[in-house]
């Protein structure tokens, strides 16, 4: 295969793992392209809804007749256990490509990660492609953190001024990020699988927090530049936020299309003594009911000078919620990712003021990462900082008049 060819393959590896990303569940976002020994596509694809078909059943099935001039790659190595489907190991040995090449090994403890010998055996080629690797770990970091730490791959994302700061003084609700990159962030939403907020946010901007599309954003949308030059070869963050840019426009239409599967959960704290009020809760059942499914987690912090919650309130959350309010105390940051991470979640984005900085200080790891939207226009002089403002930066990029800047948390245990 020729330089050229494999740059293709590499590529559209990369978009079919972005289009994945925030659709398969639990399951890790996969991408699969089968070629000819010239390096020509004959087929691709990726891991479909939870509970649908792996990228290799799912690209196979899009190329039934066998050739005996085929290879394969796959960004994470074929299940070799029985789940919703059969073990995908057993599918591709019957197909019998030439050669697999694959980007990472997988650490779900159910599966023979390594065990290649059934390959070798069928006469197949089998091994680790460190460029495949690269252009896939963006997608793939949040099943890795879970599956090896029980918890989620963890963003905090705030809007600041041109000052760093994220709100006012009288923290008035007011927009700080410009319209230029609307689209992007709402595309962000649709690439993790829960975005969460804290008690302030939830009492002060009753928020929707779903993933949704307009003419607006896409009319408003300014193309992303990277402004930092050299990045580590694996960096799953700026990879992320690189292919987000890269993709927006050209994806919008997909994402929009299939706007139900990409919904994030939307994960409350509530302060049970500054409850939100009734627009919040009816914003959040009109949006249970038009996608069919109680998308809602809510966890209540309590301490000893907790109000009860009102029967009312245990009721209102019942009726956009399949699980029930979780107690946590000001300290329990390690508990709410592990309850996020026991429900599948891969990858949560933490929309920050000051609380998850708190709640979380003492839980971030060196792969979380922080997300600063700049807006270089928009002042806040007597503003309120964004505590992260100041951490290692790894990327920086430009989308009209916001500055993107991607941190790595320092304040990590």
């Amino acid at each position: 295969m020729n330089a050229e060819k494999r740059k293709e393959t590499y590529s559209l590896h990369s978009l079919l793992g972005f289009l994945a990303m925030g659709k398969t569940g639990a399951n890790p976002p996969v991408s699969a392209v089968l070629t000819n020994s010239e390096g020509s596509i004959l087929a691709s694809a990726h891991t479909q809804n939870y509970g649908g078909n792996h990228a290799e059943r799912e690209l196979y099935s899009k190329f039934l007749n066998k050739n005996s001039d085929e290879f394969l790659s796959v960004s994470l190595e074929p299940c070799t256990h029985f789940g919703k489907t059969p073990p995908c190991r057993d599918m591709v040995i019957e197909r019998n490509p030439k050669e697999i090449k694959l980007g990472w090994k997988d650490p779900n403890p159910l599966v023979q990660s390594g065990d290649w010998e059934k390959y070798s055996q069928a006469g197949i080629s089998v091994s680790l492609d460190p460029m495949l690797a690269k252009v896939s770990l963006p997608f793939l970091q949040g099943f890795f953190t879970r599956v090896q730490t029980e918890r989620p791959w963890v963003w905090i994302k705030s809007a600041t001024s041109r000052e760093g700061n994220f709100a006012s003084k009288d923290k008035k609700k007011e927009r700080v990020s410009s319209e230029e990159v609307d689209l992007a962030l709402q595309l962000l939403r649709a690439k993790v699988d829960a975005v969460a907020v804290g008690p302030g946010t939830v009492v002060t901007d009753s928020p929707s927090l779903h993933f949704r599309i307009t003419e607006e954003m896409i009319l408003s949308q300014k193309p992303g530049i990277r402004i930092t030059e050299l990045e580590p070869f694996f960096e799953a963050g700026s990879g992320l936020i690189s292919s987000l840019l890269q993709y927006t426009k050209d994806t919008a239409e997909i994402h929009r299309l299939e706007e139900n599967r990409y919904q994030p959960y939307r994960v409350f704290v509530l302060d049970p003594n500054h409850l939100p009020s009734q627009t919040f809760f009816t914003k959040q059942i009109e949006l249970t009911e038009k996608f069919g499914e109680k998308k809602c987690i809510f966890f209540i912090l309590r301490d000893e000078k907790s109000n009860p919650l009102p029967i009312e309130l245990e009721t209102q959350i019942q009726s956009v919620s399949r699980f029930e309010g979780v107690n946590l105390l000001p300290s329990d940051g390690g508990k709410f990712l592990e309850i996020l991470g026991g429900l599948g979640i891969n990858t949560l984005l933490c929309e920050s003021g000051n609380f998850f900085p708190s709640f979380l200080s003492s839980e971030l790891t060196d792969t979380d990462r922080i997300l600063e939207i700049r807006n270089e226009k928009k002042s806040l002089p007597e503003g309120i900082p964004f505590v992260y403002q100041n951490e290692l930066l790894i990327s920086e990029y430009q989308v009209g008049t916001n500055r993107i800047f991607i941190r790595k948390p320092q304040r990590s245990t």
